[in-house]
């Protein structure tokens, strides 16, 4: 496991949050991914994505996977609206 390392950042007056370029780039993360943030208690956790998941037609969806992709969509909606 690699050794943990802790970086303290200032948020913005909006509310925004810079993550360090050279954390960014040890965790692999390319500019323009998305970030899917998930609250647990009074801790973030993020999860990047370089591109969204386009839902795939043509095959079956399950209930499980049609809740999922609805509720990350409402996410991204979420975040979208908030950055406006």
């Amino acid at each position: 496991m690699p050794a943990r390392k802790r970086y303290i950042v200032k948020l913005g007056e909006d509310g925004t949050l810079k993550i360090p370029a050279s954390l960014l780039a040890e965790l692999g993360v390319p500019p323009g991914s998305y970030v899917t943030i998930t609250r647990e208690g009074s801790g973030l956790f993020l999860r990047f994505r370089s591109k969204r998941v386009p839902l795939k037609l043509g095959r079956q969806v399950t209930t499980e996977e049609m809740e999922r992709l609805i509720k990350e969509a409402l996410d991204e909606l979420v975040v979208a609206r908030w950055e406006t």
